[in-house]
């Protein structure tokens, strides 16, 4: 059977406009490159001759080879060229620049003619292996945590990572024990749907807030409530806040705010309303504690369009922040995970008394503060 050709290629036509001449092939340089490593200064590969047209990834995939790599490292490359540029005095000390190669070293340093090199020099190639971030993918599910019988509304991790609180239109507060993925207890006492859920950073206590307008105190260990129901908003609680470990670490105070515009500021001692904090003339969504010393300070979120930041030893107002248009949903602080876990770390270390505690939270707490001031977002 006879082959069958193609057709010919249809010949492009320029309705009179002369074709124009095609672009003549740069050839592109050979030059000797060597490897070697930014932190030591020692040779990862021998010296190679190279194309000058190499791309970062091709240098990259080249180098791994040349290496011996099983395992493909990313790394990212500068050339350091003498200082002087065109139009000084080749013999001028200046520092050398640092060229990092992101295209190819043809493009990058041989084409510019800012920096004196030429193909008959030997490019030395700084490499920085950068971080490798490898993720599997969630393949599974390791555990599916059911006894709520209506929506979860709300969730929080113990400070140790332990246990996990959860909220839901229920009624009802569950605490799991995630080192088994089992329930542990069931608290029941609120009358309306439970919104916020906020643990002590002892672990000691958990309060919860709910539609009802009450916040409740519960025992962990237990399960059982601690005392009656803290009263005193005409409306249904939007969040919980508790006084930091390294401000009060025997028996911190708790704050919530609530639909009805207010904050109020709990003692645990005798379970009444230390102040009442008004201002805002709409519903405050969320309020947070921060660790500034010597007793903190109060950052309240609210439908108002304003964030307002209060002095926590007497509710007095120290700021009225007001450049949002709309209202303000939510705010974080950069310090939230110290304050939230107080003395605990990845060390899994447990305090033997309230000072001891006290002193742990301060020095982690002084340690970020130290960085970096207390923020707000």
């Amino acid at each position: 059977m006879a082959t069958l050709l193609p057709p010919p290629k249809r010949r492009k036509l320029y309705h009179g406009v002369p074709e124009p001449e095609p672009k003549p092939e740069t050839p592109v340089p050979n030059i000797v490159v060597q490897f070697i490593n930014n932190e030591d200064g020692k040779d990862l590969a021998p010296a190679v001759t190279l194309p000058a047209d190499l791309s970062r990834e091709q240098l990259e995939t080249l180098l791994n080879k040349l290496s011996g790599s099983d395992d493909p490292v990313p790394f990212s490359f500068h050339v350091s060229v003498p200082g002087a540029s065109e139009g000084e005095d080749v013999t001028a000390t200046a520092p050398p620049t640092r060229i990092v190669i992101a295209n190819s070293l043809n493009q990058d340093v041989l084409l510019n003619t800012k920096y004196r090199m030429t193909t008959e020099d030997v490019f030395v190639v700084h490499c920085s292996p950068q971080a490798v971030f490898k993720v599997r993918p969630a393949t599974r599910c390791s555990s599916t945590l059911t006894g709520h019988s209506s929506a979860i509304l709300c969730a929080s991790f113990s400070p140790t990572g332990q246990m996990l609180a959860t909220g839901s239109g229920d009624t009802n507060v569950r605490l799991w024990d995630l080192d088994t993925e089992t329930p542990s207890h069931v608290l029941s006492g609120h009358r309306g749907w439970v919104l916020c859920v906020e643990w002590e950073a002892r672990e000691r206590k958990l309060a919860s807030g709910g539609h009802d307008g009450q916040v409740r105190i519960w025992d962990p260990k237990s399960g059982k409530v601690i005392g009656d129901a803290m009263k005193g908003h005409t409306k249904w609680i939007t969040s919980l806040a508790w006084e930091p470990i390294h401000i009060n670490a025997a028996n911190p105070r708790v704050a919530s705010s609530s639909k009805d515009g207010t904050i109020r500021v709990w003692s645990m001692t005798n379970r009444r309303t230390e102040y009442t904090l008004g201002g805002h003339t709409a519903s405050v969504n969320l309020v947070r504690w921060g660790g500034a010393l010597p007793s903190g300070v109060l950052y309240t979120a609210s439908s108002d369009r304003t964030v307002r930041i209060w002095e926590a030893a007497k509710g007095r107002c120290l700021h009225i922040l007001k450049d949002h248009a709309h209202w303000v949903t939510t705010l974080t602080l950069n310090t939230d995970f110290v304050l939230r876990t107080g003395p605990y770390d990845h060390t899994g270390k447990q305090p033997s008394s309230d000072e001891e505690a006290q002193a742990w939270a301060m020095e982690r707490y002084r340690k970020l503060a130290s960085q970096h001031s207390e923020l707000m977002i």
